[in-house]
C-alpha cells in the first residue's frame, strides 16, 4: 500500500513483526486516543502547550482576539517524546478541529503517532510544503465524524 502522499512506500500491518525495530518501540503519542476530545482534554493528556499566556498569540485568545476571530482556528503546540503536534481548535466551544504532526518522514510520523491510513475513525492527510509540492512537512489528522 502506498503512503499517504505517494512520495514514499509504506507497508501497513495490523501489528509489527516481533523481530522488527518498530515492534520494540511504542508510539510517542497515541493520536487515535485524542480523536473526539476537546482542547482541555488534549491538554490534560499531552501536558502544557508551548504557548504561554504572556505571548501575543498565546494559550487562549485575548478578549480582543476573541472578538476579531470568534475564537476560531486557535492553535496550541505540543511536544511529546520528540514529536511536535499542532492542535487547531475553536476557543469558544473548545472543539478540536484537527491535529498536525510536524515532520518529513511519513512512515515515521505514522508509527510515532500510532496512526493507520485505513482507520474508520479518522483521516490522515499530508501537509505539503508550499514552496515544494513534492515534499511533506507534516501529517494532518481529522476525525471522520464530528
Amino acid at each position: 500500500m502506498a503512503a499517504c502522499s505517494g512520495s514514499q512506500m509504506a507497508s501497513e500491518r495490523s501489528s509489527p513483526n516481533t523481530g522488527s525495530q518498530a515492534a520494540g518501540r511504542t508510539a510517542a503519542v497515541d493520536v487515535p486516543a485524542l480523536m473526539g476530545r476537546n482542547i482541555d482534554q488534549v491538554r490534560r493528556t499531552l501536558g502544557a502547550p508551548k504557548e504561554t499566556k504572556e505571548q501575543a498569540i498565546g494559550l487562549e485568545p485575548t478578549a480582543e482576539q476573541m472578538r476579531m476571530t470568534k475564537g476560531q482556528d486557535w492553535i496550541n503546540t505540543f511536544e511529546r517524546n520528540g514529536t511536535t503536534m499542532i492542535v487547531t481548535f475553536n476557543a469558544s466551544n473548545r472543539k478540536v478541529r484537527d491535529l498536525v504532526l510536524v515532520g518529513s518522514d511519513e512512515d515515521e510520523l505514522l508509527r510515532e503517532a500510532n496512526l493507520s491510513l485505513t482507520a474508520p475513525e479518522y483521516m490522515v492527510l499530508p501537509v505539503m510544503n508550499p514552496s515544494n509540492a513534492s515534499e511533506i512537512i507534516g501529517m494532518r489528522v481529522v476525525a471522520r465524524r464530528q
